[in-house]
């Protein structure tokens, strides 16, 4: 374990040639890996240091997770529906095959480790993919559109309420019964992965959070947590998880203060 532990994020985009502009004076387009910098941020102000995870071979996915303590899994595209065995919707977005081997692996080797996972959007559907579960593909097709779950505001936004389970982490987290979110999807989760519990639900009814049982913490939520900064909490959970404090997240928030005047009195030595 780290005095600042490291925590695995996947990068859970690709883009192509095609996709990329080119620059004058710039190298020329090629395949690229993306992920949105409020994810190592999150990380990074939560007292972790992220470690930005590109596609991977199996056997080093192993590798790699002997050196980190933790897993978080951004937002990104559509998973690929024959992960779960069903065919694709119409209305199904881009997906990436190769990024959802990745992540799909990277939890079941997280799992096998007993690793803290925080699962964002797209990743809590791959945690719940992984353990077994499945998606709705198109969420207007079974709660219709009276509550806009892909929102055209801005990440900072909130646009819609989730009521949050009793003594579930998330309230423990964020406080309750009810919190504001933003939201960026139109896919869910339907069927409930190998030992998760759905612990959030929007006014329709979508799960909006599950979570897995006992000290270990294993958590997803289905909105884009990295650009509230009232949910900070939640990335401070992971990183005390993954430094062995536990789930007190006045504990990391303690120790990281502590670290602040030794941090000060080094910058004013140099």
């Amino acid at each position: 374990m780290h005095d600042r532990p490291l925590i695995a994020v996947t990068t859970s985009e690709l883009r192509r040639p095609e996709e990329v502009p080119a620059r004058s004076e710039g190298e020329p387009p090629k395949v690229e890996v993306a992920l949105a910098t409020l994810y190592p941020e999150a990380i990074e102000r939560a007292g972790g240091i992220p470690v930005i995870v590109p596609l991977l071979r199996p056997e080093a996915i192993e590798a790699l997770l002997e050196r980190v303590d933790g897993v978080c899994l951004p937002g990104g595209p559509d998973l690929q529906p024959s992960t779960y065995g069903e065919e694709p919707h119409p209305r199904l977005g881009p997906t990436e095959p190769r990024v959802d081997a990745v992540e799909l692996a990277l939890v079941r080797a997280a799992d096998r480790r007993n690793l803290p996972i925080l699962g964002i959007c797209r990743g809590m559907q791959a945690l719940n993919v992984a353990r077994g579960g499945t998606l709705h593909q198109h969420l207007p097709d079974l709660v219709g559109t009276s509550l806009n779950h892909r929102q055209a505001e801005h990440g900072s936004v909130t646009t819609h309420a989730v009521e949050t389970a009793p003594r579930s982490r998330v309230r423990r987290a964020l406080g309750g019964p009810k919190l504001s979110v933003n939201s960026f999807h139109h896919q869910a989760v339907r069927t409930l992965g190998h030992e998760l519990t759905a612990t959030a639900w929007a006014e329709d009814g979508t799960i909006e959070a599950v979570e897995g049982p006992g000290s270990r913490l294993v958590l997803g939520v289905q909105w884009h947590a990295e650009g509230l900064a009232a949910h900070a909490p939640l990335f401070e959970l992971l990183t005390a998880a993954a430094a062995g404090i536990g789930e007190r997240v006045a504990d990391i928030r303690e120790a990281r203060s502590l670290r602040r005047p030794a941090a000060r009195r080094l910058a004013q030595a140099g």
